[in-house]
């Protein structure tokens, strides 16, 4: 069961070394094909990530409208202490289209050159690839900066070492703090985030029904609006090195199965009788991983009730399905690197 990376169409390095360690592989959806970072291709490469792009087609168009935005930024730019003004473009019903977004944008650039105002209906799914794309940029390109800020610390902090000598303890207050999974910057704008996210899974046939973020901020906006979720797995310490005798394949295999059966909704016992054990072995350096179950709402339709969007019943083809529950997981940094046997707990 590989899960969906959620609500980003970025993902950094060391998000997906956590969903390596946790799930062996995992999806990632893009609001557009091509134009691959080559740190992001590196995942493609080894096989552990799976890039979908749910909504073809209409690229010129987006393009387009990628470029009359940044126009647009450029020329409201450079303000102080304000963040990037494509992103501080806010939503009402439908992403970027409101009174200072894209459609108004566009409209007034057409009305300028064709002398008459453009009354064409927005589409909401083209309106969730742009902000999905310049969101993608931002998180891409803050990613590259505070790994460049990461190694000039490092650097320093080398310096001082080998200056001060590794003994010293002075040498103590220039040692680096171990980079957090979280990122603060990838918190911005949740809800849009989440809307837009949504409206190009809703095109995908294939859609898993476990999905996995690595921000506490997004998982407690989605349980805000679940009072019925309710957290079944947690694990404290998985290794994110790798195992010895492909141990790590055999355990991840195990979760898949243990998730399968959560999804499906079938009994858990405290004695694990009907879920499969999973010891963990201890490590230096791990990662954390908590499930939340979602019951009675497919994927679909807790992402579009989160979301405020409405979809007819008769979209519900996942309804036909034996899955009707949601699982959401939480992957974050470790409070300690002691082996943890799995916790079950029931809603």
């Amino acid at each position: 069961m590989k899960p969906i990376y959620f609500p980003y169409t970025y993902v950094s390095d060391p998000v997906a070394e956590a969903l390596t360690a946790c799930f062996g592989q995992f999806i990632i959806y893009r609001p557009v094909g091509g134009n691959i970072s080559e740190q992001m291709q590196a995942w493609l490469d080894r096989g552990v990530m799976d890039l979908r792009v749910p909504v073809t087609g209409d690229e010129n168009k987006l393009k387009t409208a990628v470029r009359d935005y940044r126009i647009w930024a450029d020329l409201h730019g450079g303000v102080p202490n304000e963040k990037p003004a494509i992103l501080n473009t806010r939503m009402n019903s439908l992403p970027l289209f409101n009174d200072i977004s894209s459609s108004k944008i566009i409209e007034d650039i057409k009305e300028k050159i064709h002398g008459h105002p453009n009354t064409q209906i927005p589409d909401p799914v083209m309106a969730a690839r742009i902000f999905l794309y310049f969101a993608q940029e931002f998180d891409r390109q803050n990613h590259e900066l505070t790994d460049a800020l990461d190694r000039y610390d490092q650097q320093e902090a080398d310096l001082f070492r080998r200056l001060k000598m590794e003994d010293d303890p002075v040498a103590g207050q220039f040692r680096v703090t171990p980079k957090q999974l979280p990122d603060p910057l990838s918190d911005y704008m949740i809800s849009d985030r989440l809307e837009a996210w949504t409206r190009i899974f809703d095109q995908d046939p294939q859609a898993s029904n476990l999905f996995v973020t690595h921000s506490p901020d997004v998982l407690e906006h989605l349980l805000d609006q679940a009072p019925t979720a309710a957290r079944v797995m947690h694990f404290e310490s998985i290794p994110l090195v790798k195992w010895k005798n492909g141990k790590r394949t055999v355990w991840q295999e195990k979760l898949a199965l243990n998730l399968i059966r959560l999804s499906e909704n079938r009994p858990v016992d405290s004695a694990g009788e009907s879920m499969e054990p999973l010891d963990l072995p201890a490590a230096e350096h791990t990662v954390a991983l908590s499930v939340y179950r979602v019951p009675d709402q497919t994927p679909r339709e807790f992402f579009s009730s989160c979301a405020k969007i409405n979809r007819p019943a008769a979209d519900d083809a996942d309804r036909i399905s034996q899955v009707n529950d949601t699982l959401i997981a939480l992957v974050g940094d470790s409070l300690n690197a002691s082996p943890e046997h799995v916790g079950w707990s029931e809603a």
